[in-house]
């Protein structure tokens, strides 16, 4: 995921400010030219929709939590890690006792036509120039 730049964050969150504060000004207006009554089924009204969007997608979200966890997900099925001992060409992959596929930062691919052997370097230092 990338981050976002400062300047840009900072551009973001004053627009969004800026959004509420007319979006409260507006309603203090429409608030002080209605009545008592109105302004308090205004006030339930919003109350509700609140309340039920909040629970929903709470609901919503553990739905799918259950579903990823029982590696059900819409009509795919789990994903499961390919395990590949052999590359497009048929050609054996080697993996050398020192290079287990999974601690690898660097790999080197010496590459013939009988195999593909792989061999492991791990990335200790960068020098700058």
């Amino acid at each position: 995921m990338q981050r976002v730049a400062l300047g840009r964050r900072a551009v973001i969150l004053i627009i969004a400010f800026l959004g509420w504060v007319l979006f409260f000004y507006w309603w203090r207006k429409v608030a002080l030219e209605s009545t008592a009554a109105a302004a308090t089924v205004a006030v339930v009204v919003l109350l509700i929709i609140g309340v039920t969007v909040f629970y929903s997608t709470v609901l919503w979200i553990r739905h799918n939590l259950k579903l990823a966890k029982r590696g059900k997900r819409g009509f795919s099925t789990r994903w499961v890690r390919p395990y590949f001992d052999r590359d497009h060409l048929d050609r054996p992959l080697v993996f050398s006792e020192r290079a287990p596929r999974q601690e690898g930062t660097w790999f080197v691919v010496h590459s013939d036509v009988k195999q593909k052997r792989y061999s492991h370097h791990r990335l200790t230092s960068v020098n700058p120039p």
